[in-house]
């Protein structure tokens, strides 16, 4: 039996409502920044938070942003609420990326990391000096080999092209058997390669940023002790922004994908609603 065109245009338009619906839950949260209310820490990220708070003024933490922009939504935030802790610690960070696509985002994330230290702390901190930019090396698994046997060797020059060898930011750092700690955000296996052929073999402690729909798959990690903490998906980002007292995308985020989520959940029980209203009235046959 053919649909009537009167139907089919209503229910044409009932689904351009419900996307101008999805539209608003998903933008007026960032337009107002709304957030929602005060939330406890999951304990993975608690984890990590402690182990870099732990960590005395000058010491060297390597960070590798080994995702692209299709991930930049979750994992941006997590790589700028830990660059933040860094710098309001008077850490050293070492940032790089295994990602020639994630170059520029590395930077970007730095460069904000670096303006928002000015900002809230009044600290003004110096490229070389301060922290290090190391950029993108193609190589991969044996990268992470070669930083292990000598880092100013796998990195000559950082990503402003300025020789590392004599660089203040890397004394004292020949290779990663030099670091106390490295965290990894990524949004493929490379969390697992820094954990096998770095972590494993040099000693160094590992933590790691993930997707959502990659974090359940490392939990493992955190039981054998491989992993000292775990930041997953938007969740984790806005946990350590709750942890650093900052708030950030993250947790401006976690409003969006709330209000989002509230509503796919009144459509769901408006759309039930009708159908058992229309079941009762005799209008609905089945």
């Amino acid at each position: 039996m053919p649909v009537p065109a009167a139907s089919l245009k209503r229910l044409a338009m009932i689904r351009h409502v419900i996307y101008l619906l999805v539209a608003a839950a998903v933008i007026v949260p960032f337009i107002a920044r709304l957030h929602v209310g005060d939330f406890q820490p999951g304990p993975h990220a608690t984890k990590l938070y402690k182990k870099l708070d732990s960590l005395p003024a000058g010491t060297r933490v390597l960070l590798s942003f080994d995702f692209d922009p299709g991930s930049d939504a979750e994992l941006t935030p997590m790589g700028l609420a830990l660059l933040r802790h860094c710098f309001k610690k008077d850490l050293v960070p070492l940032v790089m990326t295994n990602y020639p696509a994630g170059l520029d985002l590395a930077r970007k994330i730095m460069e904000d990391a670096v303006d928002d230290s000015q900002k809230l702390w009044g600290k003004k901190k110096v490229s070389g000096r301060d922290y290090v930019l190391l950029g993108f090396r193609p190589g991969q698994v044996n990268l992470v080999l070669k930083m292990g046997e000598n880092l100013k060797t796998a990195f000559e020059t950082d990503y402003y092209g300025k020789p590392t060898v004599d660089m203040r930011a890397l004394k004292g750092v020949r290779s990663l058997k030099d670091l106390k700690l490295v965290i990894g955000i990524s949004s493929s296996a490379w969390v697992e390669t820094w954990i096998i052929y770095g972590a494993d073999r040099f000693g160094f402690e590992y933590g790691a940023g993930a997707t959502a729909v990659m974090a359940p798959d490392l939990y493992p990690f955190l039981d054998t002790g491989q992993m000292v903490g775990l930041l997953g998906g938007l969740r984790g980002a806005a946990d350590y922004e709750a942890l650093i007292k900052q708030r950030g995308r993250g947790t401006l985020g976690m409003s969006a994908q709330s209000a989002a989520h509230l509503l796919v959940i009144v459509l769901v029980l408006a759309a039930n609603v009708r159908f058992v209203f229309r079941r009762l009235s005799g209008r609905e046959k089945g």
